[in-house]
This record gives structure tokens, C-alpha cells and sequence, in this order.
């Protein structure tokens, strides 16, 4: 969504080219739970990964998973 609101995604994917074990450093997460986690959301239809990039099949599939509520982001949309 922060990606969206500076224009630098098309709302469905996003550039990540980091790699798993880069990730769970980077959280504080095993790379153990990364992968399963991203297996789970892959599995669950949420989400795909390709070529670096993620792709969110399932926008409130992944935000019900998440417990996600965008609110505190504070973004407007922007006028037409």
C-alpha cells in the first residue's frame, strides 16, 4: 500500500529481489519460518513469487491473514 501511495507499484505486485535467508535476517526471523510462511501464503492463494517480484493474488485473503488494517497509514487517495 506504501508503494502504491509514491507510485512506484500497479497495486497487484511489487519488486523484491532479496532472497529468503536475506529476509529472515533482516526481521529477525529464521529462514526456516520465512520459507514456510511463504509457502503457506503461496499455497493459500494470497500470493505468488516470480522473477523477484511477489504478486498479491488475493488482496483481502492477505489482509485477513495478516490482521492488516491500513488506516494507521493515513493514506488519501488521490483526486481523479
Amino acid at each position: 500500500m506504501r508503494l502504491s501511495a509514491v507510485g512506484r507499484n500497479n497495486g497487484q505486485s511489487y519488486q523484491m529481489p532479496i532472497t529468503q535467508a536475506e529476509l529472515a535476517d533482516a526481521t529477525g526471523l529464521s529462514t526456516v519460518h520465512v520459507n514456510r510462511t511463504m509457502q503457506e501464503l503461496r499455497g493459500d492463494g494470497l500470493i505468488k513469487t516470480e522473477n523477484g517480484s511477489v504478486i498479491i493474488q488475493d488482496w483481502d485473503g492477505l489482509r485477513e491473514a495478516a490482521e492488516f488494517d491500513s488506516t494507521y497509514l493515513h493514506i488519501r487517495k488521490r483526486a481523479a
